[in-house]
């Protein structure tokens, strides 16, 4: 495999030695090809996929950045896309074709493969984040009652139109699946055996509806490579491999991560400014709201802030660790429930569980900052009031962080989403209140 560094790349645009550059580009790997065009201006994006092959081509525009693939969509020649299209799988194909405009789309439908344009009008029919979102047509399906020569000279046939061919599917007469069959089985059977002989039976699949979150979880629990989806009466309509489901972790880990934050997962690096400021302006307002109920807490404080103005110092300390506490409980219980690790059954040994590391971890680091609490002012109520505190804003990091995703879970909310500001709205609210309350009523 050849490389290409960026240095060498400029050298060869900018002194336009393009039929050389066009040697040593298609001799790259395309996830190699992505990344120099990430580096590059708009212009020379285009420039430099223009030397791709028709093959590399294809292979380069899935693995786009949004913005990088706007770019291209919107400079190629129809005849070309065309070209790349007709070599892409239908899953691809339909995340491009998506991408355009109706119209473009429509005039691209109607010159590609006539079979290939129906299987993608019928993947653009269901929702981008379901099974048939996922899945490709391109599939081997047998009858179980073909004999294994036969069986092998079907896959001679379509080996070329279906990529990373692990099993074949196992179909009746309405091509219901019934089983699927391991190549390998398939290749040491003796000649008389039938499909239907070699198959296994029992087959894991999808319905074409699933959410894309809970087909990911398929493919974790049983450790599976390709996995059928069918329709509602079991009818074979393509399947799903293993590469599509890296994506969609990502893609599920970069959701959750964003949402947590208050952002949009279409918020990227380059997203523009005006843009951005949209995405992110809402959930700064809410923050303000709950800034502004927090410090109502602290103002019911005033005076004992006044006349102990040192507390001032401290009331960050522990409002900062109960909410990286919360934090912390709300990370672990949001994974847990997208890993369906947590069922109705137990829940509530969970929340224990967080409630109970809660309690440990504010008695020992409370111990800590009362230790320092008497080094620094020498008052030794100061400390046990600090230290005090640290252990009443654990219990609530560990009440609230687990209680909060659950309940939103309930209520059919993604625990993801604005989970985060309301528990450190209420460890703030917890932490300011306790500290403060005791300092009131013992810190002379």
């Amino acid at each position: 495999m050849a490389e290409l560094g960026y240095e060498q790349l400029r050298i060869y645009l900018d002194n336009q030695q393009y039929q050389e550059l066009q040697t040593v580009l298609n001799q790259l790997h395309p996830v190699d090809i992505v990344q120099l065009l990430n580096d590059l201006s708009a212009d020379d994006q285009k420039l430099v996929f223009e030397l791709l092959d028709i093959e590399v081509a294809s292979d380069v525009l899935p693995h786009l950045p949004d913005q990088i693939l706007e770019y291209i969509l919107a400079d190629i020649h129809t005849n070309k896309l065309v070209k790349i299209i007709d070599e892409m799988e239908t899953d691809e194909a339909a995340d491009i074709i998506s991408e355009m405009k109706e119209e473009d789309s429509e005039e691209l439908l109607a010159k590609i493969d006539q079979q290939d344009s129906q299987n993608i009008k019928q993947l653009l029919n269901y929702d981008e984040d379901s099974a048939g979102g996922l899945m490709q047509t391109e599939i081997i399906a047998v009858q179980k009652s073909a004999k294994r020569d036969q069986l092998i000279e079907d896959i001679r046939k379509n080996y070329d139109e279906v990529e990373k061919l692990n099993y074949v599917y196992v179909v009746d007469d309405e091509n219901r699946l019934i089983g699927n069959l391991d190549i390998a089985k398939l290749l040491l059977a003796k000649p008389e055996r039938k499909a239907e002989d070699i198959m296994e039976p029992v087959v894991i699949s999808a319905p074409v509806d699933m959410d894309q979150e809970h087909v990911a979880n398929l493919f974790r629990k049983y450790d599976i490579y390709t996995l059928p989806v069918v329709d509602s009466e079991n009818h074979l309509l393509g399947r799903i491999t293993v590469d599509d489901i890296i994506d969609v972790i990502d893609e599920e880990a970069s959701e959750d991560a964003y949402k947590m934050v208050g952002l949009e997962s279409e918020d990227r690096v380059f997203t523009s400014p005006l843009s951005s400021v949209k995405k992110r302006l809402p959930w700064l307002t809410l923050n303000l709201f709950t800034a502004l109920l927090v410090s109502s807490v602290v103002g019911i404080f005033e005076q004992t802030i006044a006349r102990l103005s040192f507390l001032a110092v401290l009331m960050p300390i522990v409002a900062g660790l109960g909410g990286n506490s919360g934090t912390q409980t709300l990370t672990v219980i949001t994974r847990g429930i997208a890993l369906g690790e947590l069922t109705i059954r137990n829940t509530y040994r969970a929340i224990f569980k967080e409630i109970t590391v809660g309690l440990i971890n504010g008695i020992i680091v409370g111990s800590f900052a009362m230790l320092i609490a008497y080094l620094l002012r020498g008052d030794i109520i100061l400390g046990i009031v600090l230290g005090s505190a640290m252990v009443c804003n654990m219990f609530i990091a560990g009440l609230v962080g687990s209680l909060i995703p659950v309940i939103m879970k309930m209520l059919k909310i993604d625990p993801a989403l604005a989970s985060s500001v309301i528990i450190t709205m209420l460890t703030d609210i917890g932490g300011f209140a306790s500290f403060l309350g005791l300092a009131t009523l013992f810190v002379k």
